[in-house]
């Protein structure tokens, strides 16, 4: 192993124990006021000074390339989101929100770091400025007053079949094999599919259940009942609904950063079919306005479309197995 890989070595481990600190120290309950996890101080800033601290440690004494900033920086971030995970911190679902902006706020600190370094040769001041940087930024944030984001999201499909059978599908959807929903990224990295919905009675006040995989459960009490056309609801999640271990805290239903309020599907007949709409409101209570929208977006849209698709699917199916009743009926 040469000097320069045993210095980088150095500055991987270096930079996922000073990571694995600071995210126990963020979520540390006593230390709540002053430091938050769901924050633009640890989304940005951490990993910022985690690519910093990285690159002065892999100098050494040095100068040191923009090749080896990089290869300090990432393999510093990576090892952190990686001892994050295996050390049952944030989930896959969060690792993967969070990996983009990671990266990239990693080798913008690395960089940085490396050109102070080669033009200063100040490696004790800039370790200590990057890694007091994040708990320097952290009680500034925090104390800022937040102020909450709603969201709407709303996804269309175009069905073959009239909107009296595809309403007939919305209410109770009985045994969803996995299949039926087809490919879905937000599944894939962890969110639970939904198994079924049950409805107690129809019409305004009527409850839906839902229940999803890892034992994840929540009520829709309906608010709009205009058959074929409107089903509104407002989720109702109750303490214990969504279980500990179905959904990482930080992206949980429900939870202290995000909740889901309402929703509906809305029917219209359109090319001789039926254009159904379904649309969540959802609200981000945490301090990543921009960055908790859009990806809050992405992941309610997605889940849409899986949806959808299943709606599409059995709606499409009763159609098709109607028309062949009548049709059979016909024949002499």
């Amino acid at each position: 192993m040469s000097n320069l890989d045993f210095r980088i070595a150095s500055a991987i481990i270096a930079g996922v124990v000073y990571g694995l600190l600071l995210r126990l120290g963020f979520e540390y309950k006593p230390m709540h006021e002053w430091l938050q996890i769901v924050s633009t101080t640890f989304l940005i800033v951490t990993p910022f000074s985690i690519g910093g601290i990285a690159v002065v440690i892999a100098a050494g004494k040095s100068p040191i390339s923009i090749r080896a900033q990089l290869r300090a920086s990432t393999s510093a971030m990576l090892g952190f989101l990686i001892a994050m995970f295996l050390c049952l911190l944030e989930g896959l679902i969060c690792i993967v929100l969070v990996l983009p902006v990671f990266l990239v706020a990693a080798m913008i600190g690395g960089l940085i770091a490396g050109w102070i370094h080669n033009r200063f040769r100040a490696s004790t001041v800039s370790l200590s400025s990057f890694a007091l940087l994040p708990l320097l930024l952290g009680p500034i944030e925090a104390s800022l007053p937040s102020a909450q984001s709603e969201q709407v999201v709303s996804s269309v499909i175009q069905i073959q079949a009239s909107p009296e059978e595809v309403f007939d599908q919305l209410a109770t959807v009985k045994n969803i094999a996995p299949g039926e929903l087809g490919f879905s990224f937000v599944h894939l990295i962890g969110l639970p599919r939904p198994i079924e919905a049950n409805m107690n009675g129809s019409g305004v006040g009527a409850v839906r259940t839902s229940r999803w995989e890892k034992d994840v459960h929540f009520e829709e009490i309906i608010t709009t009942w205009q058959k074929p056309y409107a089903m509104h609801y407002k989720f109702h999640i109750a303490p214990g609904d969504i279980p500990r271990d179905a959904l990482d805290r930080h992206v949980e239903m429900g939870g202290e950063y995000f909740n889901v309020l309402d929703g509906g599907y809305d029917l219209v007949a359109k090319d001789g079919g039926t254009e159904l709409r379904l649309s969540t409101r959802f609200v981000n209570k945490s301090q990543l306005k921009t960055y908790g929208d859009v990806w809050g977006k992405m992941v309610l849209a997605d889940f849409h479309q899986s949806i959808l698709g299943l709606m599409k699917k059995r709606a499409e199916l009763a159609h098709q197995q109607e028309w062949q009743k009548t049709a059979s009926s016909k024949i002499p």
